[in-house]
Order: C-alpha cells, then structure tokens, then sequence
C-alpha cells in the first residue's frame, strides 16, 4: 500500500524540530528510522498530517559520559555503542 498525504519538515536543529512539532502538536509524528512508524504508514494504520524528520540533527548523535553516568543521545546508531571504547571501559 501507499501512505495517504503528509507534510514533511526536515529539521536540522532540535529548536526545527520543536516548532513544525508544536505547529500541529496532535497531528505530528517524529521520524528518525522510519522502520516502526513507515510500516505503519503503508499500511494506514498511522496517517499523521506531518512527519518531522530528526534524522540530519546532529547534536542528537553522541555518547559521551556525565556525572559518573553514560548519555546515549537519540541519534545515536547501534553500531557506535558495539564499538565504543567508552562502553568497553564502562
């Protein structure tokens, strides 16, 4: 099947991404992947009227340790926690 009709925001900020969000703050899904919510789409089961795509927003990719904690951001791929040093010595 074929997703019906959305909008698309490409945001490159997290401060872009917050405001297409709030603009229809009900009506707005966030993609990051897109292997759960396009599925979905394809199949109708979701019809949101916007996707906000957080995939170009750099400053959600990062591993990095805090106050004696690891902080895994958003973006971060699977990939870099399997060969993360950090995690190794963690």
């Amino acid at each position: 099947m074929i997703p019906g009709r959305f909008d698309y925001v490409a945001a490159r900020t997290v401060g872009e991404a917050l405001e297409a969000l709030a603009r229809q703050p009900d009506e707005a899904k966030v993609l990051a992947g897109g292997q759960s919510l396009i599925p979905l789409m394809k199949f109708r089961l979701a019809e949101p009227e916007t996707l906000v795509d957080i995939s170009r927003i750099a400053e959600l990719a990062y591993l990095r340790e805090e106050s004696g904690h690891l902080a895994i951001g958003a973006l971060t791929r699977e990939s870099e926690l399997e060969t993360s040093g950090l995690i190794a010595h963690r």
